[in-house]
């Protein structure tokens, strides 16, 4: 197949289409996104879904080319689900809402822990587009999105199964540090009993 002979892509079919038609629609929705879509749109003359698109392929392209993806990844991560969480603070508190970001940064905190011991993921370039798609499903406006699934079907279970064990092993953490404080506490001495001992040996 000739690439300079393919077919022009026939943008009223696309336009009219259903899937088209349906992420236009939720794109209109009134989120913290429409404001700013609105004024792109206006401004460029461009549909806001093709707007929208344009910039995840941007996104993907520069996450698989591996410019600036740790920002890129950061940006996604971070900004939205930290804003979300600290109007959520500002006002009324709703519990389910504050479940949900509990469950989000609990994931977030966790992912970061385990590319500690995974680091080689690092050099997998697909790997920063799967985290970036990974964690907004786990904070997307959805009735069931990933911070659900994985809690309920995953950390939830797992928890009320270890809990006891988990548990103990804490205690047994904070018992220890506890220990190790108080005698060396005791072994190290005072300001005043160092002063005593030079005033002795003088």
């Amino acid at each position: 197949m000739d690439f300079f002979n393919l077919p022009a892509i026939n943008f009223q079919v696309l336009e009219n289409s259903r899937l088209f038609g349906k992420l236009d629609s939720k794109l209109k929705e009134d989120t913290v996104f429409k404001p700013m879509l609105d004024y792109a749109e206006k401004s460029t003359k461009i549909n806001r879904v093709y707007l929208v698109t344009g910039f995840a392929a941007v996104l993907v392209f520069f996450l698989l080319a591996e410019f600036g993806t740790a920002v890129i990844t950061g940006c996604i991560g971070f900004l939205y689900p930290g804003y979300k969480t600290l109007t959520l603070l500002q006002h009324t508190y709703d519990v389910e809402s504050g479940r949900r970001w509990l469950i989000y940064w609990f994931l977030h905190s966790a992912l970061n822990f385990v590319e500690i011991f995974l680091f080689f993921l690092d050099w997998l370039p697909i790997y920063w587009v799967i985290k970036c798609f990974f964690l907004f499903w786990c904070y997307a406006p959805l009735p069931i999105n990933g911070a659900d699934v994985l809690y309920i079907y995953m950390i939830q279970p797992f928890f009320q199964r270890n809990q006891e064990v988990i548990d103990n092993a804490f205690n047994h953490m904070v018992r220890s540090a506890h220990t190790i404080y108080t005698e060396a506490e005791r072994l190290v001495p005072t300001q005043s009993e160092s002063s005593d001992d030079h005033l002795h040996q003088n």
